[in-house]
């Protein structure tokens, strides 16, 4: 396991209708009063790598955990799993699709019966570092809209800590890429005042939470430390469903386009290429450097270049 550690460089960069749902608004709780954390996870036909995460999750410091994980219609035997540990372990609750709904649905799902002050989420593939909960928890303030943090980016041979300075993520600069990373922790009245994950989104559901997250709520607050694990099965760049990728993209454009400016959507055109693998031609190159992101830009151009 790489262990959590503090980060001094930066390195690469690489959400429905909850509106009838009550607004549960506690009196904003100390540290001392370890307020309940609810962490949400979809998981669908994993189960191996299901059990690390979850293990994960159980093993933070942080002594006030929830756990809620909703199987969206597995086939492999992780309901039978989650129905066992649930009846092992008080802090766990499990939800199930009968038919297959999507990470979203499921998400919105965990919201809907969460207990916490705070939520935050993790994916079933993806690894809690056993201080990330403590950490982001210490840092949250109500003049932020969320705190996050980096993360190593995990292949076969090697983990790399990415996104680690301290920062305060401005709207200007989420539009221009996902500076809040995949998960963030924030509390369960913002998630729901914001209508949570937008269920009609097929990919950028996490960069479409956060950005509207920050619209309402102002800038989030990234912390200097990579505080979870986010596993690939290669040692490339992880590519997405071209088909899924482009409308996900059009969906966050149509729904951004009005705070958008001609850099934003320079630079989100350039991370649908990313994502979906797909070149640059010199000319799109020589348009959207002046948008920045330059090294990244050239380093994709001459990847398809010399292949």
């Amino acid at each position: 396991m790489v262990l959590s550690v503090v980060c001094t460089t930066v390195a690469d960069i690489p959400p429905n209708e909850l509106g009838a749902l009550p607004l549960v608004a506690p009196a904003r709780p100390t540290m001392s009063d370890y307020p309940l954390v609810s962490v949400y996870m979809p998981t669908h036909n994993r189960v191996e790598l299901l059990k690390r995460s979850v293990e994960s999750v159980l093993a933070q410091s942080y002594p006030a955990i929830e756990l809620i994980v909703v199987d969206d219609a597995s086939s492999d035997g992780t309901w039978q799993y989650l129905t066992r540990l649930a009846a092992t372990d008080a802090r766990v609750s499990v939800l199930r699709n009968e038919t297959p709904a999507g990470a979203c649905v499921a998400r919105n799902k965990a919201l809907a019966i969460a207990r916490g002050y705070y939520v935050t989420g993790l994916d079933d593939d993806d690894e809690m570092l056993p201080d990330r909960i403590q950490l982001l928890v210490e840092a949250y303030r109500d003049d932020y809209a969320f705190t996050t943090s980096g993360y190593w980016w995990v292949t076969e041979t090697r983990a790399k800590a990415t996104m680690c300075r301290r920062q305060v993520i401005t709207l200007e600069q989420q539009l221009d890429a996902n500076y809040a990373t995949n998960q963030v922790l924030t509390t369960r009245e913002r998630m729901l005042a914001i209508g949570g994950f937008d269920e009609a989104l097929v990919s950028l559901q996490d960069w479409d939470c956060f950005t509207r997250l920050i619209k309402a709520f102002g800038p989030g607050l990234r912390i200097a430390a990579a505080t979870q694990n986010i596993y690939v099965d290669h040692g490339g760049e992880r590519i997405s469903n071209p088909t899924k990728s482009r409308a996900g993209f059009a969906r966050f454009l149509e729904k951004h386009e009005a705070e958008m400016t001609t850099r934003h959507k320079l630079n989100h055109a350039f991370w649908l290429k990313v994502r979906i693998g797909e070149p640059m031609t010199f000319i799109e190159l020589m348009r959207s450097l002046p948008a920045g992101y330059i090294l990244k830009k050239v380093r994709h151009y001459m990847r398809y270049l010399t292949k």
